[in-house]
């Protein structure tokens, strides 16, 4: 095969195999996840509740608060209306709500007279149990003819012993959801703080609808309608609140530092790559083996997993930093670069191979899309870049401050040529590191990646003041065969959150089952029901309440069983007044796969409540820690990543051992293995904790580093080419990575910060591989 042929054969091998991961990329549908539950190992645990948590988390993550404040209510309604009339036909939101329906008490009146024998609340259904006819009596005349009663005795000859007014009463003005300030006033939900009365406006996202910050966003829409009301109305305040808004700020401050810092980073490395090549073409050329890497990796990892996670894509990183390295070493050195670019593809891919071997699908997956990005980049440069009509001549490149880098680890091999100078200086170097490992907490919390603006602190610390409800970040996922059983588990549950109420852990909790009990219980409020009916007290409260005994008695025929006739029962799939409906809405999950879901939110807890205690022993109930799941989980996963690379590069030293001898191997990695606990020492010192975001520029100092040392090592000790290609190498990188630790954005600028010292710490070392 003539060497046309051979060029011929490998550029169709790489047209093919690249073709095929467009194709599969290009069929796939497109799924990005950017669920915290995905971190998590397949536990059997997190397989069961994790799809209805998703559904719980995704309904709330639409929903956002506006409150409108003003000292004059009527200015503070008016920019209510305003807002709401701007919006409230807008396909970005699924719903806006302003006004209540002036009707909606009467409704919920309605509702309870016609549930009133099967729906009461936890004290009348414990008198119904215990046969307490006398107290449900009591109860009754202290309603009718109590000085401060405001029960409706509008239905007295239907109802005498008033239970629809009880349930009314229960359910309404002593729900934990009416623990707020806010009332109904003109038609709107309306509290007033420090003289400043405000109007609540909310709605919800459409499912469609991202939160991330974008042009023409619909949250970008708000600010400038809000903004133009608070023009129109002085005085007018407005505090936002919501996971959307939360959201929306983050990743906008995010991509608008990102964007800058990466703009000017990509300028500066054109511009120096620009000065060494004289020439656009191996800028081009490298641009296109970075996009080519990168779709080739998206696509091969679609194809294996069906979605990619955006962890992936900080972690895949390394893919465009090893793609530069390599194009500039070709450009720059060209030829007898192959041995080299060999060893440092393969190193780096062992190090990404060993992670695959993690049970955590998010390892794996971050782990294939680098193997796949740097084995196309690799293929790319090794065989389409040696046809390119390149016009760079190798003798024009600047080599004199190479030659200066390198005078200086010269005159280092001088000072420290005797073997006691070499020890003492290793001596100096453990001395100097030791105490920060030894300082350095490997930890993640991502409560601590994100910072919260002082607005948006001060909305949410005034919503929650005014709506007084007290919602636990840690709640209870219960699961059910059907929804009796479901509604049968949550009663269960109840009693548990009852002893801690009890013991003053909690104040309340919201349950579909307090409201919409399940069967059993309906079924026992309905057979107490005809006790009472059937009671002594039930003659007794006619005659004090002088009602016609033979037309209440037909009234309360089905309570009394006489004419035989079947209760109606609820179920969550009932027909609820609005009220009532919004707060089922928030609890109930419904129907994910063959199972069904609901969720139940403890209330003001105090320091010592444990959701994992409560659910322990309970089948059914699950405690949802998520932050501290995902906190926990993402530790484990750095530890692990770091000890999988670990190994990984034990295998490297053997590789390298095989080519140049045991010496000569431990000489090529101790820069890349010094330069990580450099990174370690450093985040100890400075007392940053060492997270799943540090580990990941840890993992990309490694893949990345060792490259360094092995083209010194490849190119000897006066290569000027080589070194000038390690500097450019090293210069892009920083600029590229490291300038991401000038980011205020927390993930953003630890990776960055650990890129930097890392890359930094490995280019200083590496030299000191030479022959």
């Amino acid at each position: 095969m003539t060497s046309r042929q051979k060029k011929v054969w490998a550029i169709s091998v790489w047209v093919v195999l690249h073709a095929i991961l467009l194709s599969i990329g290009l069929w796939t549908p497109w799924k990005v996840d950017s669920n915290l539950y995905s971190v998590l190992p397949d536990a059997a645990e997190f397989k069961n509740v994790s799809e209805a948590e998703n559904a719980l988390s995704a309904r709330s993550a639409r929903n956002l608060t506006v409150l409108l404040g003003h000292e004059s209510f009527d200015e503070a309604k008016a920019a209510a209306e305003s807002l709401d009339s701007a919006f409230v036909s807008d396909s970005a939101l699924a719903e806006t709500r302003l006004k209540v329906d002036e009707s909606t008490m009467q409704q919920m009146r309605d509702f309870f007279f016609e549930y009133r024998y099967v729906l009461q609340g936890h004290d009348v259904r414990a008198l119904l149990k215990n046969d307490d006819a006398a107290s449900i009596r009591e109860l009754a005349l202290q309603k009718v003819y109590g000085a401060f009663s405001l029960a409706d005795l509008t239905r007295l000859q239907e109802d005498p012993f008033l239970l629809g007014a009880e349930s009314f009463d229960y359910f309404t003005f002593h729900s934990p959801m009416m623990a707020g300030r806010f009332s109904l006033r003109d038609g709107v939900l309306a509290a007033e703080d420090s003289s400043v009365v405000y109007v609540m406006w909310s709605a919800a996202l459409a499912e469609g609808t991202s939160s991330m910050a974008s042009d023409g966003h619909v949250l970008q829409r708000l600010d400038c309608v809000l903004d133009s009301l608070q023009g129109v109305h002085k005085g007018l305040r407005v505090e936002k609140s919501g996971v959307p808004f939360h959201s929306y700020e983050s990743s906008k401050n995010a991509q608008s530092e990102v964007a800058w810092i990466s703009g000017v980073s990509v300028v500066a490395i054109l511009l120096l790559l620009l000065w060494v090549f004289r020439s656009p073409l191996p800028i081009v050329c490298t641009l296109a083996s970075i996009s080519v890497a990168v779709c080739a990796a998206l696509s091969g990892t679609w194809a294996i997993f069906g979605s990619i996670h955006v962890f992936t894509f900080v972690f895949g990183t390394s893919v465009i930093g090893v793609s530069i390295d390599y194009a500039i070493h070709f450009f720059t050195e060209r030829h007898n670069i192959f041995k080299g670019l060999l060893l440092g593809f393969m190193t780096t891919e062992l190090s990404y191979v060993a992670l695959t071997f993690a049970q955590f699908p998010l390892l794996r997956q971050m782990a294939v899309f680098s193997i796949i990005g740097l084995a196309s980049s690799f293929a790319t440069i090794m065989l389409l870049f040696p046809n390119l009509p390149l016009p760079v001549r190798q003798d024009s490149l600047p080599t004199r401050l190479p030659g200066k880098f390198l005078a200086v680890y010269e005159s280092l091999d001088r000072i420290v040529a005797r073997r006691f100078a070499k020890v003492a200086l290793l001596v100096v170097a453990i001395v100097a590191l030791v105490p920060g490992i030894l300082q350095l907490d490997i930890h993640t919390d991502m409560r601590s990646l994100y910072a919260m603006s002082d607005s948006l602190k001060r909305s949410e610390s005034l919503n929650a003041r005014l709506n007084n409800l007290g919602v636990s970040a840690n709640y209870l996922i219960v699961e059910g065969e059907s929804v009796e059983e479901l509604l049968q588990n949550e009663e269960r549950l109840a009693q548990r959150l009852e002893g801690a109420k009890a013991d003053s852990l909690v104040s309340g909790y919201l349950a579909t089952s307090a409201y919409i009990p399940s069967i059993a219980t309906q079924r026992e409020t309905f057979g107490g029901v005809q006790k009472l009916f059937r009671s002594s007290a039930y003659t007794e409260l006619l005659a004090d309440l002088k009602l016609d005994s033979a037309s209440a008695a037909s009234s309360d025929r089905l309570a009394g069983g006489d004419m035989g006739l079947a209760p109606t029962y609820l179920t969550p799939d009932s027909k609820l007044p609005g009220s009532f409906n919004s707060i089922i809405d928030m609890l109930w999950i419904g129907k994910v796969g063959d199972r069904f879901y609901s969720a139940v939110f403890p209330l003001h807890v105090a320091s010592g409540f444990d959701v994992q205690k409560v659910a322990e022993g309970m089948p059914g109930v699950f405690a949802v820690s998520k932050m501290e799941n995902v906190n926990a989980t993402l530790t484990v996963l750095s530890r692990l990543a770091l000890l999988l690379v670990g190994a990984a590069y034990l295998v490297v030293v053997i590789v390298l051992a095989l080519v140049y001898g045991f010496r000569q191997a431990i000489k090529v990695i101790r820069a890349p293995v010094i330069a990580c606990l450099f990174i370690a020492a450093a985040f100890g010192y400075f007392g940053i904790s060492f997270n799943f975001f540090a580990i990941v520029g840890v993992i990309l100092t490694l893949g990345i580093g060792i490259d360094y040392t092995l083209f010194f090592k490849e190119g000897g000790s006066r290569n000027m080419k080589t070194t000038l290609a390690v500097m450019l190498s090293a210069a892009t990188t920083l600029f590229s990575f490291g300038t991401l630790s000038f980011s205020s954005f927390v993930p953003v600028s630890t990776f960055g910060l650990s890129v930097l010292l890392g890359i930094l710490c490995c280019f200083l070392l590496s030299p000191l591989s030479r022959r």
